[in-house]
């Protein structure tokens, strides 16, 4: 009719048993430690996608199913992108990494006394970061205490 389903149920044992059974669920999603990782999100994406390949026939591929294979393979390919850009938002760029290198080894330099130890650690970290520090390491077994 209308398209106007009514009001929503406010009484009787199925509104609370569906607002109990909810709010359960919305509490276990509010305590998670990580609300944007969709990495689980993907992978239920990819197993349906899969699961309704299997059990696809080669009579059974019509045009239907082939659209439908195609929309939850788009589907999939959003999610990766969304995945791909929450991650490059909390990501260090090259020129960070290579500041804080930077800084770790003049912070290195300032209260590290011995120059070996001192060189051997900046070129550990620069290592490790894959970036080379501002000032390398070399410079720094010849420092006798700069600060």
């Amino acid at each position: 009719h209308g398209g106007n389903a009514g009001r929503p149920i406010v009484h009787g044992r199925y509104s609370f048993k569906h607002a109990a059974s909810l709010q359960g669920k919305v509490q276990e999603y509010l305590a998670d430690p990580e609300p944007g990782n969709l990495l689980h999100e993907l992978a239920l994406m990819r197993a349906l996608l899969q699961d309704f390949l299997d059990k696809m026939t080669d009579g059974a591929v019509d045009a239907r199913s082939r659209g439908y294979a195609f929309e939850m393979a788009e589907s999939i390919s959003r999610t990766v992108e969304r995945i791909a850009k929450i991650q490059n938002q909390t990501a260090l760029t090259s020129a960070e990494v290579a500041y804080i290198t930077a800084r770790l080894s003049d912070l290195i330099v300032k209260y590290i006394d011995d120059p070996a130890k001192r060189a051997a650690f900046i070129e550990e970290l620069t290592g490790v970061v894959g970036t080379r520090a501002e000032y390398p390491a070399a410079r720094y077994e010849l420092a006798s205490g700069v600060d």
